[in-house]
């Protein structure tokens, strides 16, 4: 199954893309060739910045799809700090050369959203998202910042549903996903383990009937 961002290149870039291919020409023209290679190789970094991998979702029942492209920081048994209950998080490092595009782990409905800056004390400001299944299961999506220049846009809200692997947002910058879940979910990633938004299976929701094994990484 097919995600629904497939295009080659974000839409929160086409904009800035477009700025920077035209002013390759009008700077050759106006200021010479040093002043235009500038923006050829600016162009160049905002397609690798701005891309935006198709995704094709995989088949597995109750499966917890990676939000996020980036490298698994750490697996913990925890206390989630927005719903307050146990949950295992899976703390995911999104580098600058990673792409930013950002996705549903589970189909479900949005719950509820906050933004806060006293949440925790490793980031400037979280967003937080909670999304639960059809059949129950919690799960919070956390966006970490560090610093005013980092930017974020999510398109779900409060009260819509959302696919699983469905485009829901865009990190503009290097930042850290936090996703807590139910503390009875089967884990199938590691540390150090690099995961594909959309794509990457984290684990599944343990229920008594519906789940299959887990995918080999």
């Amino acid at each position: 199954m097919s995600g629904n961002g497939h295009r080659l290149i974000a839409r929160e870039g086409v904009l800035i893309l477009v700025i920077l291919l035209i002013s390759i020409p009008v700077t050759y023209v106006v200021f010479g060739f040093l002043l235009s290679l500038l923006f050829v190789l600016l162009f160049s970094l905002g397609l690798i910045l701005f891309r935006d991998p198709k995704c094709e979702v995989p088949s597995v029942p109750l499966a917890i799809l990676s939000p996020a492209s980036g490298k698994i920081l750490s697996i913990e048994q925890t206390e989630d700090p927005w719903l307050s209950r146990p949950a295992i998080r899976v703390r995911i490092k999104i580098s600058p050369w990673d792409a930013h595009t950002l996705r549903c782990p589970a189909e479900g409905k949005v719950m509820n959203q906050w933004s806060s800056s006293d949440k925790r004390e490793d980031f400037d400001r979280q967003y937080a998202y909670w999304l639960q299944t059809d059949e129950g299961d919690d799960l919070l999506l956390a966006l970490g910042m560090n610093s005013a220049a980092k930017f974020t846009r999510m398109t779900i809200r409060s009260g819509e549903r959302a696919g699983q692997g469905q485009r829901c947002g865009f990190l503009y910058f290097a930042g850290i996903i936090d996703l807590y879940l139910p503390e009875n979910s089967r884990i199938s990633i590691e540390v150090g383990d690099l995961v594909n938004s959309g794509t990457g299976i984290l684990g599944q929701f343990a229920h008594m009937h519906g789940a299959s094994a887990l995918v080999e990484k």
